[in-house]
């Protein structure tokens, strides 16, 4: 009467009806894993797949070739008879025609099929014989295109050499490649008025003979904006090329980037429509999709130069249909706050260029100074073809600065000029990359300013992988050249020491002395930093660096270095990093550091 299978899962003495002990359930759970992995066995088995083996002087191109034309990989071994059969019988037509789109038109072969219980086999004897060579090699360009310097690159390149092997795939590539060519650079028109291979099967000898018209070369077009945002003026601005260019299908694509990088909108389409053969032009379709005209933004962070800080900003992104746009920032913590507003105008090239108008006030205490600063300016920035972003500025700058015991204020006219590049491999956590900066600014007496300076600062940044892991390095200087440095502004001195500078030192701490021993700031700056970093878990990695650098007025001057151990940590927020720093000489024997921010 009981059934073995049910004796495990009916209820017993002390069960309720219809609710099996745990017991019972983890063997009937266990009993139908086991039923299901026999079940599944065959079918596992099944996906085993035959076995082709060529013998003779076989190339590796050849055996490629040949296995791809059998085209085995759906096959398995248990298929059954007949299809075995079939797939033989088809074998010799596929052999064939792998051998010929080589050029090998007097290959000998034999295949022939074996079985055992496991599986199944194709064996394949081959002498490939002679291969057939090109003996002539002939295109002709007709069309505006016979003129176009991209067809003469793309022949220089591409034609197959006389005494080459013949390979059929080369010849249809090279096809293909002038149809590619012509629409690319508009030539709506173009086809092939001659496409023969000649092969002679005597004299192993085979020709390529192509007649190519291009027809007239078509210009771009009517470009049509699908928006209610901008003016169709200011879009215009965007792009690389104008009815009169030649069509370029690569200028939509450098188009269409532009109007992404502008930062105006969320999604961008541009579409070639069909060309005009009446006039000969392609009009060209632009479907915008605006982004949000306001934004907001709240940061909070820590560190161990600032302490605690928080920031607020606002930004409204289309201010008039010109693209202008402006915003306010707020950046709050115990040793710097800043507080600007900001309009930024952009210019002919709208993704690359602009004009910014700045003004705010910002303070700042530390233990080695203190000053409050209002200002107002502009600054020219442009993105240059070669990567690097130029910015021209003249500021105006009130500042009351406090250095030692000298208390004083002055104003300046600032001009300045400077240049940064940034690569990465990845903008969030690189194994490869740099950063590189580079500015020059100054103030002359004689154009407003209540004292004469020019000032040189440069930075780099530099990120490589190794063992595993990532070798990061750090180079820092500044130079200034003035006769009354007394008079020099506590903001526009340089001090060294804290998270990003030498660590082991608290912020700015070190610099030159007064006679009181307080740390005035220098004429001078060099820091330097070596640090390998190594994921240990997941976002986790174990750090070990080497820090130098000292800030100085003459060449006179000591380097402070320091060592230490740390962690880091890709947070959802960004990289987080905590270092246990030991400097050289100092009145703590050690000093934790904790920042945030991006590697470059």
């Amino acid at each position: 009467m009981p059934i073995p299978f049910c004796q495990s899962v009916c209820p017993g003495p002390h069960q309720k009806a219809g609710l099996p002990g745990l017991r019972s359930l983890i063997l009937l759970v266990g009993r139908l894993l086991i039923l299901g992995w026999l079940a599944s066995a065959p079918a596992v088995m099944a996906q085993a797949q035959p076995n082709v083996v060529i013998s003779g002087e076989v190339s590796a191109v050849v055996r490629k070739n040949i296995l791809q034309h059998l085209g085995l990989g759906s096959e398995h071994c248990q298929i059954s008879e007949r299809r075995r059969a079939v797939l033989l019988d088809g074998a010799d037509e596929k052999i064939r025609q792998a051998l010929q789109a080589l050029g090998y038109y007097h290959a000998r072969w034999h295949s022939a099929l074996s079985s055992n219980d496991q599986c199944w086999t194709i064996t394949i004897e081959l002498t490939p014989g002679t291969a057939t060579t090109l003996d002539r090699v002939q295109v002709e360009i007709d069309g505006d295109a016979r003129n176009d310097p991209a067809f003469a690159r793309l022949l220089e390149t591409s034609l197959p050499k006389t005494g080459e092997q013949l390979n059929h795939d080369q010849y249809e590539t090279l096809k293909q490649s002038l149809q590619k060519l012509a629409q690319q650079r508009g030539y709506a028109e173009s086809h092939f008025t001659r496409q023969q291979l000649q092969i002679s099967l005597e004299s192993q000898r085979a020709d390529i003979l192509l007649g190519f018209n291009s027809g007239p070369r078509y210009h771009f077009g009517s470009v049509n904006f699908e928006q209610a945002v901008f003016d169709d003026a200011f879009l215009a601005q965007f792009l690389p090329f104008s009815a009169a260019t030649p069509f370029h299908a690569p200028l939509l694509g450098q188009f269409q980037q532009s109007l992404i990088n502008s930062r105006y909108f969320d999604q961008v389409v541009v579409t070639q429509l069909p060309p005009e053969r009446g006039t000969q032009q392609i009009p060209v379709q632009v479907v915008l999709t605006p982004g949000p005209r306001y934004s907001t933004s709240l940061g909070v962070g820590v560190a161990t130069d600032t302490g605690p800080r928080g920031s607020i900003g606002f930004r409204n992104n289309r201010a008039n249909q010109k693209g202008h746009r402006y915003g306010a920032d707020a950046q709050l913590s115990r040793v710097k706050s800043i507080i600007s507003l900001e309009y930024q105008i952009p210019l002919q090239q709208p993704d690359t260029e602009f004009v910014t108008l700045k003004t705010g006030w910002e303070e700042e205490d530390t233990d080695s100074a203190n000053s409050e600063t209002w200002f107002v300016g502009a600054a020219h920035s442009r993105s240059l073809d070669n990567g690097w972003i130029r910015t021209l500025d003249l500021v105006y700058r009130v500042e009351s600065f406090a250095v030692g015991d000298d208390r004083s204020s002055t104003e300046l006219v600032v001009p300045g000029i400077g240049w940064q590049k940034t690569r990465a491999d990845n903008p969030a956590y690189p194994f490869t990359g740099w950063r590189t900066r580079f500015s020059l600014r100054g103030a002359a007496e004689s154009l407003g300013s209540d004292l004469s300076f020019l000032q040189l600062q440069g930075s780099g940044k530099y990120i490589l992988p190794l063992l595993g892991g990532r070798l990061l390095g750090r180079l820092e200087g500044g130079l200034s050249l003035m006769s009354n440095f007394e008079e020099m502004p506590s903001s526009f001195r340089f001090f060294a020491g804290g998270d990003n500078s030498v660590r082991g030192y608290d912020y700015e701490e070190l610099g030159p002395l007064n006679d009181g021993g307080d740390v005035v700031g220098g004429r001078h700056l060099l820091t330097a930093s070596v640090e390998y970093d190594y994921p240990v878990y997941k976002n986790y990695a174990l750090a070990v660096f080497y820090d130098v650098g000292n800030a100085f007025d003459n060449s006179s001057f000591t380097l402070k270095r320091s060592f230490g151990v740390g962690l880091r940590w890709r947070s959802p927020l960004g990289p987080i990093r905590l270092d246990l720093a030991f400097p050289d000489t100092s009145e703590q024997a050690f000093r934790i550091h904790l920042s945030m921010g991006p590697d470059l």
